[in-house]
Order: structure tokens, then C-alpha cells, then sequence
């Protein structure tokens, strides 16, 4: 696969044709883990107004930054602060980026004040993707054939993140920086908007690094570990990472990513539609905060409970 398939939500808000959209996130899970969403139904000055605030963020001073510092991976994280390719046992890779990691209920500690219409800009974006996430989830379920509130009860008090990413200038002949280390991501999905995604690349299952390249009015959706679990591996936790593109080197860079992930506690198991006599569970069952909790730990570089 060259490209990654672009999906419309549109047939499934209008309740027009629910299943053809599930079959062609189906697909797209089992080929290549990734797709670009459009017909979302959130609006774009939604979508830029937390990335205007996170940008102004980005711009302070460090030590006004460094005021919603916190443990555990939320709240502020500095340059050199996180390197991805580490949860996965490489540590060669030094990511050149800054972040925000924002998670829902507003706190103090996390949560900045500055600049003022941070706050107010983030949450509605927030809301939306929460929203938004409800709906892939119930598309994930008719594509795996399970009734279509399968999901609900297992993330239904999901622990979500929002991650507001700031990548400076970088150096390209610097040897071992990257924007962003190769690594899969941690959860069931993921939605990632930026102005501009060039440099964002996904590894296919050939081993080609695939370009990642969506509209400003598109989501780009990918899937994580424990949705792999889920499928006994039906269903792709791809490798990706980002890198300089050749045509934004010496730029910088933003993008926001949602992270969702089950619940807490949510014994995830093979789901039955993907295991047989002939192809049996490759995992044994986990808890979403223990494997959480080890990769976090891998990535930051230090022990991490959630």
C-alpha cells in the first residue's frame, strides 16, 4: 500500500451507510493501521483554536512553561524530556520536541493558565475529540462484527490525553535527532491533527516507510497496541515515527494528538471474532494501566504509575 486510505464519516452521521464505513475502516486496520477522516463533523476553528493556544504556549519563556510540570507524563515536558523510540528499547534516537499533556478533569497542576484562552480552547477541542472517539469506537465494533456498543462498557471512563507537540528547528546532519523516534502507539487510537503533516511517516507491512500527508480539514486515525491486542494481531499497532521533510527543514513544527485508551482497568483479552481453533489468542490478558504504565515508564525513562 503507497498511500493511506482516506475514509468519510459522512454516511455514518447521516446514518446512510454505517456498515460500508465500518468495512472501510476494517481495511485499513488490517493493511496498514492508518486513515485520514474527513466528514468528522467538528468544525476547523474549533480544531485551530487549541492549535493557536498551544502555539502561544509554546512560545513563552521556559520557566513560565516549566510551572505545569508533573510526573507521570502529564503537564509539561521538556526538550529531550521523552524519546518514543525508547518504549520500544531503542535508545539511540533523541527526539527533538517540547509537549503539553493535557487529561480531563482541568487541573491546576496541569493544566496552565497561560496564555488566557488556553483553557477555554483546549477543552472544546477536547469535548470534540472525546465525542468523536465514541463514534470510531462503535465503528471499530461493526468492523470486527460485534454489536456496535461492544466497546462501551470497557471505555466508558477511558483515560485520554491530549498532546500539544512543538518541534523547533532541527538540525538534520546532527547525528541521532529526529522530530520523533519510530514507536507504536500505546492505546486502542489515536487522532492527530496538524497544519501540516509532511514528515509524519508510517512503516507498512512490506517495510516501507509510507508518507503520512492529510488536509487541514482532515483527522489523520491510527491504532494502538491494546486495539492489536484486542485483534490477536488482525489489526495493525504500526510503526511511525517523524522526521525532517526535506521541504520543512529548518521549520517548526506542531501537531496535536488525542490519545485514547480504555479503560483503566479493562481486562483486555482476544475478542472472539478473531480467534479460532486454528488461529488461538497470541496474548495473554492484560490490564490497559499495566501495559500503560510500562511503556510510559520505557519513553520518560523513569517508573511510572497511573
Amino acid at each position: 500500500m503507497s498511500q493511506i486510505p482516506v475514509i468519510d464519516l459522512s454516511p455514518y452521521f447521516s446514518g446512510q451507510d454505517k456498515i460500508a464505513v465500518a468495512h472501510q475502516i476494517k481495511h485499513a486496520c488490517e493493511e496498514i493501521g492508518f486513515f485520514t477522516l474527513r466528514g468528522h463533523d467538528i468544525p476547523l476553528e474549533t480544531v485551530k483554536g487549541a492549535n493557536a493556544a498551544a502555539r502561544a504556549f509554546f512560545d513563552q519563556p521556559l520557566t513560565e512553561k516549566r510551572l505545569v510540570e508533573s510526573p507521570g507524563g502529564m503537564g509539561y515536558i521538556g526538550p529531550q524530556g521523552e524519546n518514543l523510540a525508547a518504549s520500544l528499547d531503542d535508545k539511540a534516537v533523541i527526539d527533538v520536541k517540547e509537549s503539553l499533556n493535557l487529561t480531563l478533569p482541568i487541573s491546576a497542576g496541569i493544566w496552565p493558565t497561560s496564555p488566557n484562552a488556553i483553557r477555554t480552547a483546549c477543552k472544546a477541542y477536547y469535548d470534540a475529540l472525546l465525542h468523536l472517539s465514541q463514534h470510531l469506537m462503535h465503528l471499530f465494533a461493526l468492523a470486527l462484527e460485534l454489536p456496535e456498543t461492544w466497546f462501551d462498557d470497557k471505555t466508558d471512563k477511558p483515560r485520554t490525553i491530549l498532546r500539544l507537540l512543538n518541534y523547533p528547528e532541527i538540525d538534520p546532519d546532527k547525528a541521532g535527532q529526529t522530530r520523533a523516534g519510530a514507536h507504536t502507539d500505546y492505546g486502542t487510537l489515536t487522532i492527530l491533527w496538524s497544519p501540516d503533516s509532511r514528515g509524519l511517516q508510517a512503516q507498512s507491512r512490506q517495510g516501507a516507510w509510507v508518507d503520512v500527508v492529510a488536509p487541514v480539514d482532515h483527522f489523520i486515525i491510527n491504532i494502538g497496541d491494546l486495539m492489536m491486542n484486542w485483534t490477536n494481531d488482525r489489526w495493525l499497532s504500526t510503526l511511525h515515527r517523524v522526521v525532517p521533510h526535506p521541504k520543512t527543514v529548518g521549520k517548526r513544527r506542531q501537531s496535536m494528538a488525542f490519545f485514547h485508551n480504555p479503560n483503566p482497568e479493562a481486562l483486555i483479552e482476544c475478542i472472539h471474532t478473531c480467534q479460532s481453533a486454528e488461529n488461538p489468542a497470541k496474548y495473554e490478558p492484560i490490564l490497559a494501566k499495566t501495559h500503560l504504565e510500562m511503556k510510559i515508564t520505557k519513553s520518560l525513562g523513569k517508573d511510572v504509575k497511573l
